[in-house]
Parts: C-alpha cells; sequence; structure tokens
C-alpha cells in the first residue's frame, strides 16, 4: 500500500507519519526531491526556495514530476512494500500517484487558527514567528495566486480518498489516525 499524505504546513502531518512508520511503512517525501535540486544549485534549504524550486521543477518537467519521481524510487527500492509519501502538494503529482494501484491519499487538515497557534508555539529555525507572514505563506501553499505548477495544497485535499482532521492534542494524534488507518486497511 501507498499512502500519500497532503494538507498544510503545521497541521500535524509528521505525527500521522511517526505512526504510519510504527507499523512498519517506509517514509518518502516529495520535498527530498526539491532539497536535493536546491542543493545542486547551491540555494540554501529554507521554505521559501523550496517552494520556488518545486515550481521550477513542476515548470521544467511538467507538473507531475515529483509524483513520478517518487513511484520510481518505490518501484527500485521496494514496491511490494508499504510506504507513505508525504509533501503532496499539486494535482498533477497526486495524478501521477494514482497511476499505482495501492495508492490511497490522505488529507491531513486542521483549522488555519490552530495551524498560526501551532508555528508561534513550535518555534521552529524556518518557521516565520509573525501571524499575519504565516497566514499569507498559507494561502500561497493553499493555492491563493499560485500558478497551475505551483502550489495547490486545497486542490490536493479536494482530491484526498480519506480526510483527518488533526485538531486533537499530540498525544491523541496517533490512536486517532489509527482508527482512520484501521478503516483504510479493513478494505
Amino acid at each position: 500500500m501507498i499512502i500519500g499524505l497532503t494538507g498544510p504546513m503545521a497541521s500535524g502531518k509528521s505525527t500521522v507519519v511517526d505512526a504510519l512508520k510504527n507499523q512498519d511503512f517506509k517514509y518518502f517525501t516529495l520535498s527530498d526531491i526539491v532539497r536535493e535540486e536546491c542543493a545542486n544549485k547551491g540555494l540554501e534549504v529554507v521554505r521559501d526556495n523550496l517552494m520556488a524550486t518545486g515550481q521550477s521543477l513542476r515548470e521544467e518537467f511538467g507538473a507531475g514530476v515529483l509524483g513520478a519521481r517518487a513511484l520510481k524510487k518505490i518501484q527500485n527500492e521496494g514496491e511490494n512494500d508499504n510506504w507513505i509519501i508525504d509533501g503532496i502538494r499539486n494535482p498533477a503529482e497526486v495524478e501521477e500517484l494514482k497511476k499505482h494501484s495501492n495508492f490511497v491519499l490522505i488529507a491531513n487538515t486542521a483549522p488555519e487558527d490552530l495551524i498560526v497557534s501551532r508555528i508561534l508555539s513550535r518555534k521552529r529555525s524556518d518557521d516565520t514567528l509573525n501571524e499575519e507572514a504565516i497566514r499569507a505563506k498559507l494561502r500561497r501553499e493553499m493555492g491563493e495566486g499560485e500558478p497551475p505548477e505551483g502550489q495547490q495544497v486545497q486542490k490536493c485535499i479536494d482530491m484526498a480518498d480519506y480526510v483527518f482532521e488533526n485538531t486533537m492534542p499530540i498525544d491523541q494524534v496517533e490512536v486517532e489516525f489509527m482508527k482512520l488507518y484501521n478503516r483504510i486497511n479493513d478494505k
């Protein structure tokens, strides 16, 4: 099984990823491809450079390039294994990944105010700590003002097979997510 994960920053995707890793899922994020490209270009690996580089790759090779590269990686490293692919931000990536017969897309979501609160409290070195700037980045990530090959997280959420609204305290996320995972796995 391949589980794709989409959703806005600070919606709790990392906690969901950890829950799946505990189920022996192999992990891959589309951002790894973009980070590698940034490094090759000598760019600092920060969110703005990652967003611009991802968009550049989509413009040059087609909007689904990261999804296609992820499937190639899975094919080369263990197609019969369970995988989680994080960082899906463009509908063309979803379309590429859906070419695999065992692909399921889960949207991990949370209300904007909760996301802002999480970002302000986690204080990662690459996070903006200005509320209005955070909201602007969220709107851009969701697709506002972005070209078709840019970040379109809202469109990916709309394409999801399942939605996991991650609004509970962090110590409850794994238990609640596993309920959804068990429903998916039983199908």
